[in-house]
Order: structure tokens, then sequence, then C-alpha cells
């Protein structure tokens, strides 16, 4: 089942959460993925607008969609994976504290730089420079690579598993090492 959301519309997150659950019947785990980011000078007009746009995409819709979230997933103990920014590591941790006595876990996955398209639209880069970019980052990581969507996915599923079950509230690191460089 594929449903095409505006994660910054709440009509729209509403609908993902009832399409999910006529569907399925149930909810097993929320990943909230969306993210956004913007290269801005403090001294732009267009701060606030901008901000606001980051902050509705990174965080609110993260809020929103837990909150619609939380009685599905009580019911079938489910889980809670966030991809990070800095508001979510906390945001993780609170909910962890609150959900946990539901039997609802929640993790935050912390990633260094990840082949996406998202770099490329943030940062108004052609494919070649992004491409020009990764190499140069790669050099700098200790394993000599930056990540691939995968390696956060398989990060994802093994926070949702039973083989992580007695995890929460962490900060689970997907970086390649790059954090300590």
């Amino acid at each position: 089942m594929e449903v095409v959301a505006d994660v910054t519309n709440d009509d729209d997150c509403h609908r993902l959460v009832t399409d999910t659950i006529k569907t399925f019947k149930k909810l097993d785990i929320l990943v909230n993925n969306a993210g956004r980011g913007i290269v801005l000078s403090i001294g732009n007009g267009d701060i606030l607008d901008k901000y606001e746009l980051i902050m509705n995409t990174n965080l609110r819709s993260v809020v929103w969609l837990t909150h619609l979230c939380v009685e599905h997933l009580e019911k079938t103990k489910g889980n809670i994976v966030n991809v990070s920014s800095a508001a979510l590591d906390m945001f993780t941790k609170c909910v962890a504290l609150e959900l946990g006595p539901k039997g609802i876990r929640a993790n935050v996955i912390n990633s260094g730089l990840v082949k996406t398209e998202a770099l490329g639209i943030s940062l108004n880069l052609t494919k070649e420079k992004c491409d020009q970019l990764y190499v140069k980052k790669a050099e700098k990581c200790p394993i000599g690579r930056v990540g691939e969507p995968l390696d956060v996915t398989k990060a994802v599923f093994y926070l949702a598993s039973d083989d992580a079950s007695f995890v929460t509230g962490s900060n689970f690191v997907v970086d390649g090492g790059a954090q300590y460089v």
C-alpha cells in the first residue's frame, strides 16, 4: 500500500494513519523519516518562514504522527523509530519514558551523510557536485565511504525487531564512524 502525504499537513497525516489501519487492521511501527534542510543566512528576510517550514517537517510532524499512532501502537506493543534531528533526540527520550509502560519502544537513529537526493536539493547542487562531495566525505570517514539508504533501513529494521526488545530511548548512531573525525 502506498499513501502519498505531506507530513506538514495535519489532515494528510490523519489520512495516512487511518488508511494504514483500514488496510492492515493494526500498526506495528511508526518510522518518522521525513526531513528537510535549508542553507540560509541569519540575515535572510525569509528566515522565520524557512524556520517554520523546517520545524513543521522535521519536528512538528513527528509529534503529530506520534500522537495519532500511540493508541494503535499500544495495541500491538509497537515501536517508534525516528530518523534524527537534534530536537528529535530529546523528543524520543521523553516519549520512550512516557510510552515504555504502555509497551511501546521509541528510539532515534542519528545517521551520517547518506547518498540521497536531499543533499543536492538542500544545497542546490548538481549531481556531479554531490558526487564530488560524497567522495570527499568518504575519504574522511573511518570506514572509507558515506552511507547508503540501506544502511539506515537495516538500522530501522533492527530497532523495530524483537532483537532490540530491551532497547528504548537510545540514540543509535549509523555514520560509519564519522562522528569521531
